[in-house]
Order: structure tokens, then sequence, then C-alpha cells
């Protein structure tokens, strides 16, 4: 059993896989402060026992070493895989920057290439909406980031006393006659026109005509509803991470 770890700002995501697939998922809430013993007891409470290795791919560095602590002293893995641009991720990475390209960024490149070997863009809808572009090349291009919905929205309530909190969702019409109405079609505007907007441009910019995956928690809220989002796939991250442990570990042979 490999114990796949995406460590998110909001949410931490924690897999099992066997060979080639995955056979367990569980979404946890991400807590920075968090010790390696306490990491330790949740991870035995989801019943992850002997472990036979594990990947780390984390966006928070205060938990990153001690994901690798506490697999080290606690189920005796020596070196678990902590995902990074120098790792082997059997693609070409493009981007100007390595050390500020964030692990999940470089887990849903992967997981795009080799899952689906065409030119795609992946769309993540986290703390922060993430649409990378990789090709049918295995050339990872870059992409964009954006403030996510979620922060968005608690950034502009927390500075507007008479605004409140609402479930995003797509509204019931886009000129509301309340102010929960206002929010849902202002946020739901906002993150469907920017997935559409980032087409367009990336259209004319690359001449490729790529094909939009949408993952991360609020994947399945919006992708119904932006035409450029063709599949879901909420474990992306997560494949991603799987391959790279292949291509790292020389566990049989990644094909696109």
């Amino acid at each position: 059993m490999i114990v796949l770890v995406d460590v998110g700002n909001s949410f931490t995501k924690v897999a099992t896989a066997e060979g080639t697939r995955l056979t367990w998922a569980a979404r946890l809430t991400t807590h920075p402060e968090r010790t390696p013993d306490e990491i330790f007891i949740e991870l035995k409470a989801l019943g992850i026992q002997e472990p036979r290795d594990a990947v780390i791919c984390s966006v928070v560095p205060a938990l990153t070493g001690r994901f690798v602590e506490m697999f080290r002293s606690r189920f005796n893995l020596g070196s678990p895989l902590v995902v990074t641009p120098y790792v082997n991720t059997g693609i070409t990475i493009l981007y100007r920057n390595l050390s500020n390209l964030g692990a999940d960024r470089i887990a849903n490149a992967v997981g795009a290439y080799f899952d689906y070997g065409k030119d795609v863009a992946v769309v993540d809808f986290g703390t922060a909406t993430t649409i990378d572009f990789v090709t049918s090349k295995g050339e990872y291009l870059g992409g964009i980031i954006a403030p996510g919905l979620e922060a968005s929205l608690h950034n502009l309530i927390s500075k507007a006393p008479k605004l409140f909190e609402i479930k995003p969702e797509k509204p019931s019409r886009y000129v509301g006659r309340s102010t929960e109405e206002c929010l849902q079609s202002g946020s739901y505007l906002l993150t469907v026109g920017l997935i559409e907007a980032v087409r367009a441009a990336v259209r004319r910019e690359t001449k490729i005509d790529f094909t939009f995956i949408a993952t991360g928690g609020l994947a399945d809220r919006f992708a119904p509803f932006a035409n450029a989002i063709e599949l879901v796939d909420r474990d992306l991250t997560l494949k991603g991470c799987l391959h790279l442990y292949r291509l790292n570990k020389g566990e049989g042979d990644d094909q696109a």
C-alpha cells in the first residue's frame, strides 16, 4: 500500500494506492499547527497501518517536514517522496522560477499528461483558483493563479460589515433582487467568467485548443455551468502523485 497525501491550504486529501489505481481517499481539514504525532494518530484512525511507501504533495511548508518526520519515525519509511519541481516528473517544465512552482500544480500537470495524453488545461478550484497548461508533447507551459471563490468571498465580507456568507452556487437570476442573490450572481459570474476568459485568451496566445479539466473542492459545483470545462476529475492531483511515485521509485513504466 502506497499512501498519497495532498496537503492544501484549506484541506488535506489522503489516499491509498495499489499498483496503478487509487483504492481509497479521504478529505480532512488542514491544520498547519498539527504535530507529527497528531498526524500519525489521524492517519491510524483512517485505517492506515503498514504503508510500503508514501508521496507528499504539500503547499503548506510547515506541514511538509512534519509529514516526512511522521512517515519516517512512525511508519519506518526511509525516504517518502516529496513532490518538487526537481524530482523526475516525466514532463518538460517551462517555468522560469522552479522554486516558486507549487507541488499541487506539478502533480496536476503530471496527472493530466499521463492520464489524458492531449493538450490539457487543469482548473483547480481551491483556496486559489489555478489553471495550468500541459501539451500533448509533455510540455508544462505555465498557467494562471487567481483568488479562489471562497477566499474572495471571505475577504470581501470581512471588509464589508453588511455583507454575509453565502453558499456559492449558480444563481436563480443574474440581476439579483436581494443581497444574497447579488452575491451569488457576482461569485458565480466571477468564477465561470474567469474560465471562459482564460480559454479565449490562451487560445489566441498559443493557438492551442486545450481540453479543460476541473479538479478541487468546488469542481462539481461550477464545472457543469462553465462551457469551457469538459471533464471533472476530483482525484487528478492524487493520480499525479501516483505517477510521480512510479517515475521516481521505478515501479512500472509510465506512458502517455
